[in-house]
């Protein structure tokens, strides 16, 4: 018997679909599907059903499979064509063994098997149409497998980043229990620099006022902290700091980090990048001073006036402390969190003393800073820093690879 020819299947079917056959054909081709039929359409279709239940054994049984597919690579014996066994010269002469002759069907044979040759056609479209579902199920049920695959990977990827439900932030998880969100600033003008008329306080760096458009972007409420930047560190193959150059502080996981070179920051931004599949990098002097002080030009983030318990400064503290601990007072416009007093915070650019002057006559679109310098900007102020240097305007600068413990980072998401 033709096993795989009975269950409508090629010699590779796997076991499944062997299983899925065989049962759709057992549903179509049972005698009580048969009700209405005369005993002999019946009889053929306990027949058939014989034959179905028969390839159904083999084939379902690996080892049994596996010796009737034998049976189908080796051929049949010849003899020869005089059908006596003798051989003969000519290889001509040999022949498979003749089939046996079939007997003549009884006129009540061939009209039980016209009547079910009827019925099997209804019954052929029946299948078709029920292997078609089984397939569009089977086809469902690996898509929904593959997305719960995809999703369960997702889950476990850090880092990675979501947009908040409820807001237009964003939200960067670095690991389980580690993240920060990034709140987004609208693209408009703002003023930059200083007025001296309002702010008795301006440098020649800050000079002259002047406006400046920037387009939207998100930047992280709070520093890097320590622990986050940890997550970065351990995640280098060879580690990018030695422990004797950096090592998280005990007690300080949110704190923000210090003691981190430029440089380093920005692979930091590269780090994210790279795995978290989108644009990160350290904010512009331009971005970092609109996102302190909002359009208006506000000298601290929480306004005009100097409130020495909206932030940590001149050394009162004798050190960093841990980030949003002047939330919400000394947040600006923006929701952001320290950004004057605590540490300073690396920006993009170079610096340059004489920069405004330059872009004062016109309104500046996204300026980025001089192409090459001596220092990188760094602003804001820290924990032991005067006054003068928290306002949202005050300018300074470090050398790139210099490690200072009262400089950390926060970090920019391109809109997007």
């Amino acid at each position: 018997m033709k096993y795989y020819t009975v269950l409508d299947l090629s010699p590779d079917a796997t076991a499944e679909q062997i299983k899925t056959a065989y049962r759709i054909l057992v549903q179509l081709h049972h005698p009580d599907r048969l009700q209405q039929a005369n005993d002999g359409v019946r009889q053929y279709a306990e027949d058939k059903l014989k034959r179905i239940n028969e390839a159904y054994t083999v084939l379902s049984d690996p080892a049994r499979r596996a010796k009737y597919d034998a049976t189908l690579r080796t051929p049949m014996p010849r003899v020869p064509a005089d059908g006596y066994g003798y051989a003969t010269p000519a290889d001509d002469d040999w022949d498979y063994a003749p089939r046996p002759t079939r007997r003549r069907k009884t006129t009540e044979q061939a009209a039980a098997e016209a009547a079910y040759d009827e019925w099997a056609h209804r019954a052929a479209d029946q299948y078709a149409e029920a292997r078609e579902a089984e397939r569009q199920r089977r086809a469902a049920r690996e898509r929904r497998e593959a997305e719960a695959r995809a999703q369960h990977a997702e889950a476990g990827r850090y880092p990675r980043v979501r947009a908040d439900a409820e807001t237009t932030d964003l939200r960067v998880y670095f690991a389980p229990g580690q993240w920060t969100t990034l709140k987004r600033v609208p693209a408009g003008e703002f003023w930059m620099g200083a007025d001296p008329a309002l702010d008795s306080d301006a440098t020649r760096a800050e000079l002259p006022q002047h406006r400046v458009a920037v387009s939207e972007f998100f930047i992280s409420q709070y520093p890097i902290t320590n622990a986050q930047y940890q997550i970065f560190v351990e995640a280098q193959r060879p580690p990018l700091a030695a422990p004797a150059e950096w090592q998280r502080p005990l007690g300080q996981e949110t704190h923000p980090v210090v003691n981190v070179t430029w440089e380093e920051a920005v692979a930091f931004c590269q780090w994210l990048t790279r795995i978290a599949g989108r644009t990160f990098r350290l904010p512009t002097e331009a971005e970092w001073e609109k996102a302190a002080r909002g359009s208006e030009g506000l000298i601290y983030p929480w306004g005009n006036e100097w409130a020495a318990r909206h932030l940590n400064h001149a050394g009162r503290l004798g050190g960093s402390t841990a980030v949003g601990h002047y939330s919400p007072a000394g947040d600006s416009v923006y929701g952001l969190a320290d950004m004057s007093g605590n540490v300073w915070e690396w920006c993009a650019d170079w610096y340059a003393d004489r920069l405004y002057p330059q872009r004062a006559t016109n309104i500046a679109h996204d300026p980025p800073g001089p192409a090459t310098g001596e220092g990188c900007v760094a602003r804001g102020g820290a924990f032991d820093s005067s006054p003068r240097q928290t306002r949202a305007s005050h300018r300074n600068w470090f050398y790139p690879h210099q490690r200072r413990n009262n400089v950390g980072f926060r970090i920019v998401a391109q809109a997007g």
